[in-house]
Parts: C-alpha cells; structure tokens; sequence
C-alpha cells in the first residue's frame, strides 16, 4: 500500500472519536482540540436547494472543517451531471475546507453506476483542496476518494462505504477490504500518538456491511482509545453503540432538511471526548 501525499501537510493517520453522553463533562472541563460540523443527505427537494446554501453561509467562525457525509440528492432524481455541479457550487461557498465522501444515491444505486462515478470524481475528488488550509491530508492510492489527516491529537479518517445496492459483489468486497487496510495503516502509524479516532462513513452498519465492521471493531479493541463513527444514510438522528468494542460512538446525523448541521467539538477527555450541538448552525425550516 502506498499513501499519496499532498504538499501541504505530514502524515495524519485514522484515529477514532469517542462518545458525547448526555451525562459527559462541559467542554469546558477539558481542553478543546478540534471544532467542526457535519451534514448529510442534503440537498433532496428543491426548497433544500435553497436551505441548503443559507446554512453553508452561516456556519459558525468556529468551523475548523466541514464533512458531507454523502447522498447530494434523493434516490429518485436523476443521476445528470447537472445536480453534481449544483452542489460543487453549493458546498464551494463555505468559508470553512469542506470533505465530502460518497453516498449510494450519487453513484452506486444510480443506473449507470460507472457514469455517476465519473460525475463525482470530476466534482468532488480531492474537494478539500480548493482551500488554502493547513491540514495534513493524504489519500489512499487505491482509492483517493479515501482520506485522513491528524488535527488536534485527533485521527480522522474519510471511507468510501455506502448502503443501496450491491451492484458489483466483487467491487463490493474489494472496497471494504482496502477500506479497512486503510483504517489499519494509519492506526499503526498514528495510533499510539492521537487522543482518539474519528471515521467518516455514509452507511449504516447492517449485515452487508459486516465484511468491514467486524475486523474493524478487533481494530477498536486494540486500540483501546474512544472512537467516533460519524454517518449519514438514514436521515434521522441516531447516538448509541451498536458494535462489539465497546469504545465506538456511533452517531447518525439527521437529513439536512431536518437539522442544520451538527457542530462536533472534541476534548482531551479520556473517556468521553465527544462533545455536540444539533442546533448551533441555521435551523431548518
């Protein structure tokens, strides 16, 4: 495996965010390290076409970044390169770097899958760059749409996962086992050196996806550090541990027409450094 390297920055490797309880200390009990906000699903209707670009404008100053977890447009809508440069434009008007990874709608449950592929790639790969930030981003050679970057003691890591169809098995399996070389690779580089991991991620953690989550919880287990699984896909909020290693928060952010995006402030805290606001950005309306 070989790790793209972009002039701006050292190496940042995948770590794992830990779980905001609502019972965890005040941010102010422990020292921030990293502010930033995440969305998803969005924009699906028209009335979110204009939504949408009025919570981009008033994303708080505090953004260090913003993340769309994936799906830039309802199932039922075409998959036309129009709707991906409407977006690009959207999501170009933050002041804040913004990540993006895929989500089923825009690629893999489109009719032409390779098609809505190319789309993407044309609009979205490497999207952060269009920023002048000082984040430490590599890719992954196989799958550049893959990414990490350490910021503040924290790992974050972007994968390609998504729900929908499995419209090509082999594609299908393929991906999740370099997803999770990925994961492995920057946690032996970077895990001993972060606080805690956050992964990006569209889909929900169901049976087809169990070919990554399973190793990925032994991972978990020995990194022993709070960990964050950061999703989109199933429009409403969900903040619980559906995995093995008991160290994983799993939060599913709510569709963009029902929330303004979450602002997620990480701490130093050992146990629960996760800290969020679902309303700190424009409401939804």
């Amino acid at each position: 495996m070989r790790f793209l390297i972009y002039p701006l920055g050292l190496i940042h490797l995948s770590l794992s965010l830990f779980t905001a309880e609502a019972q965890s200390p005040p941010v102010t009990e422990a020292k921030k390290l990293v502010t930033f906000y995440a969305m998803g699903d969005v924009p699906y209707q028209p009335a979110e076409d204009v939504l949408l670009p009025q919570q981009i404008a008033e994303l708080p100053g505090d953004a260090e970044f913003v993340i769309h977890l994936g799906d830039i447009k309802g199932g039922k809508a075409p998959c036309e390169e129009a709707v991906y440069n409407k977006v690009f434009g959207m999501l170009s008007q933050s002041k804040a770097p913004v990540f993006i990874i895929p989500g089923d709608n825009e690629w893999n449950d489109c009719p032409n899958p390779a098609q809505a592929w190319m789309y993407w790639d044309k609009y979205f790969m490497r999207f952060d760059r269009r920023w002048d930030h000082r984040l430490p981003v590599f890719r992954q050679l196989e799958h550049e749409e893959n990414f990490s970057f350490v910021k503040g003691n924290v790992l974050f890591i972007g994968l390609n996962i998504v729900g929908g169809l499995v419209h090509d098995p082999v594609e299908w399996k393929q991906r999740h086992a370099d997803n999770l070389d990925w994961v492995r690779r920057n946690l032996r580089r970077s895990g001993t050196k972060v606080s805690s991991l956050v992964i990006f991620g569209h889909a929900k953690p169901i049976e087809r996806h169990n070919d990554f989550f399973g190793p990925f919880s032994e991972l978990a287990d020995q990194f022993g550090k709070p960990i964050l699984y950061l999703q989109g896909d199933g429009h409403r909020w969900i903040h619980d541990h559906p995995f093995k290693a008991t160290n994983i928060l799993r939060v599913q952010v709510d569709q963009g027409s029902i929330a303004p995006p979450v602002k997620f402030t990480i701490t130093d805290h050992k146990t629960t450094p996760f800290q969020f606001d679902r309303r700190a950005g424009k409401p939804a309306k």
